[in-house]
């Protein structure tokens, strides 16, 4: 169990949104929108969420529309909201988890490496706004995952916090800032972060590691 955590910071994408459907089905939306014959592949998408937005382009893209990755992303952003309403959801447990702990008196952050519009978009398909105190996410501001963190702690002084995540720039992030991490195996990047000191299968054994019976 971890004591005196009163401050626990989410990050979104295989941590509270199961976002490979409709980030897949957007990206070949707008790749064929756009005239290309190349499409991505769930398991490439899968493998690439959670980074930064360049980071996850020129990952996901062939070298037949590389090169234009910006003008790709623009268009893929102009309309993920309606794909995320459509095709994304929340991993079971975490409308649950959140209203416990909410309840018992946790403060909960979200950040991320996506945009407003996909956070705001995120919020809504999770289910999680009334128990969120604060959002930010990288493009709020240009802040990296690790100085964002910081930031929040700034805001929050007093609480003693953890970070939740699936991907390694969760872990290294609250390695940086001094915090305990709790890795998601259930989300997108198991093989990074498969050794962190706390970790679930599911959202909803955080309330165990949390909350004393």
């Amino acid at each position: 169990m971890l004591d005196n955590i009163k401050l626990v910071i989410f990050d979104i994408d295989g941590t509270l949104l199961d976002s490979v459907c409709f980030n897949t089905f957007n990206m070949n939306r707008t790749l064929e929108k756009m005239g290309y014959d190349y499409r991505v592949t769930e398991e490439i998408i899968r493998n690439n969420l959670g980074g930064t937005a360049e980071d996850f382009y020129r990952a996901v893209l062939d070298e037949s529309c590389y090169s234009n990755w910006e003008i790709i992303r623009a268009e893929n952003r102009a309309h993920i909201r309606e794909a995320m309403a459509e095709y994304g959801h929340a991993f079971p447990g975490v409308i649950e988890t959140f209203k416990t702990l909410y309840e018992e008196g946790f403060t909960l952050v979200l950040y991320s490496n996506c945009s407003r519009l996909y956070l705001e978009g995120a919020l809504e398909v999770t289910g999680v706004k009334p128990y969120v105190d604060y959002t930010e996410c990288v493009k709020d501001n240009g802040l990296e995952k690790p100085e964002l963190i910081k930031k929040i702690l700034g805001l929050y002084k007093g609480l003693n916090a953890l970070i939740v995540g699936d991907r390694i720039h969760d872990m290294e992030a609250a390695k940086i800032n001094g915090l305990p991490y709790v890795a998601a195996l259930y989300g997108f990047g198991r093989h990074e972060v498969e050794h962190a000191a706390y970790k679930i299968e599911a959202i909803s054994e955080l309330i165990p590691l949390l909350i004393e019976k």
